[in-house]
């Protein structure tokens, strides 16, 4: 036990004088990098490889003085031993998440569910040190004309595109989207001094701008432009993403208000990829909204066809026979959708419906009946599809006791049918009183 107490205070010793180190460190880089500033003034040490070399590794210190021992999922006691305790610990509630956040005079470290989920520099060194190292290592190797240093500059360059890596995504779970978007273009940058074409941060930049665009809608020409030059320069989907960037620059064109061209990249990603739906969800949606119901429904016998127990699409697909006239089609589906969901209640109420409005169909045709005995069989043929309605709007009465539609159309057939059917009498009096409970 006391090699264990000793090894313990031996660690928190450790992470004491980490601590302080770390400060003195910030001091003195603060301290070099403002004489290399000097340096680079001056003519004779502006043209000296050393003098750019220095400076990016000045630079990229920078940037890792403070968070360059953390990761994702840095457990609390790791951050403990190496930054010593926090000034404060502050606990939050972020979209139903307990986040635990460590303040530290330069940074702030946010904990979910005892890892590191997101931190914070408060206090850097310098601002924006990577992309200043990198054009520090950019400009040595312009100086380095026989490429001694080809190798240094190149491994210094290639950290920064790590580093950019995590900065990215730690800005991306931060939402910090717009900062997420120039982390993403300045990764690009970097690797095209590397000679690396780099298509997953152009998807990368589309999407952060394409997040970013729902609280700024000039973002929307940004997200769009990144996605089609991932597109064009090579980017290839794998996996269940395959057609996701489709999806996206439809979802970006309609946030632009140019559905034309949404449609256009709906209809190429579903043609290069069919199995990722939520394009061919898209397109249902499109031409739903535009009431073209002949196009929406054949994706949606596509979608069904794959889907055959989705209570939604099967609705979706009602409807639409219903409006193009396939009445009995349409029962079906309904009826289909109310099998995949019994507690669905616009598929029971939309069935009820369908034979409501037939019931109104075939009244009007008995009003323009010629004879007496072909106005009585229409008569009869109505009452019979008013009696069909019931039952789905019964049930759907059921699952919204408080839906005034239900309960006045209810009402409405009972007190037609109630000379045939005196049941319905007691029934009648009772939507009476639920429409006089809600007024």
């Amino acid at each position: 036990m006391r090699r264990i107490a000793l090894l313990f205070v031996a660690i928190f010793f450790l992470g004491i004088n980490c601590f302080a180190q770390n400060d003195n460190r910030i001091r003195t880089l603060r301290t070099n990098i403002e004489s290399n500033n000097e340096a680079i003034q001056n003519p004779r040490r502006n043209t000296n490889i050393r003098t750019w070399l220095d400076r990016g590794r000045l630079f990229y210190d920078a940037y890792n003085v403070n968070v360059g021992f953390l990761r994702f999922g840095l457990s609390p006691m790791e951050a403990r031993l190496y930054f010593r305790e926090p000034r404060e610990i502050v606990t939050s509630i972020d979209d139903g998440t307990e986040v635990e956040t460590w303040v530290y005079s330069s940074l702030r470290l946010n904990f979910v569910d005892g890892g590191l989920r997101t931190w914070e520099e408060t206090n850097p060194v310098v601002e924006n040190p990577l992309m200043e190292s990198a054009r520090a290592f950019q400009r040595a190797r312009e100086l380095d004309d026989r490429g001694r240093n080809a190798r240094r500059i190149t491994d210094g360059l290639q950290s920064i595109v790590n580093d950019l890596e995590i900065r990215f995504f730690n800005e991306f779970y931060r939402l910090r989207f717009s900062e997420a978007y120039n982390t993403a273009l300045e990764r690009i940058e970097v690797n095209n001094l590397l000679g690396v074409t780099d298509t997953t941060y152009y998807f990368f930049a589309g999407f952060a701008a394409f997040a970013q665009s729902e609280i700024d809608s000039s973002m929307w020409t940004q997200a769009i432009q990144k996605f089609e030059r991932a597109l064009e320069i090579g980017y290839r989907e794998v996996g269940d993403n395959r057609g996701q960037i489709y999806n996206l620059l439809y979802l970006a064109y309609i946030g632009k208000g140019n559905p034309e061209t949404a449609l256009r990249w709906a209809k190429t990603g579903f043609e290069r990829y069919p199995n990722y739906e939520q394009l061919m969800y898209n397109l249902i949606n499109y031409y739903l909204e535009r009431e073209e119901n002949a196009l929406a429904l054949e994706y949606l016998e596509q979608a069904v066809a794959r889907d055959p127990n989705n209570a939604v699409l099967l609705f979706a697909q009602g409807r639409v026979l219903d409006e193009l006239g396939e009445r009995e089609k349409a029962i079906v589906a309904y009826n289909a959708s109310i099998a995949a969901n019994p507690t669905f209640f616009d598929a029971y109420f939309n069935l009820a419906v369908v034979f409501y409005n037939e019931a109104i169909r075939l009244m009007s045709e008995a009003n323009d009946a010629r004879t007496q005995v072909e106005y009585d069989r229409l008569r009869g043929l109505a009452d019979d599809e008013f009696y069909k309605a019931i039952a789905p709007m019964e049930k759907a009465l059921e699952l919204n006791p408080t839906e005034t539609s239900v309960i006045e159309t209810l009402r409405s057939l009972y007190l037609r049918l109630r000379v045939r059917h005196p049941e319905f009498e007691a029934k009648f009096e009772e939507m009476n009183r639920r429409l006089e409970g809600l007024q």
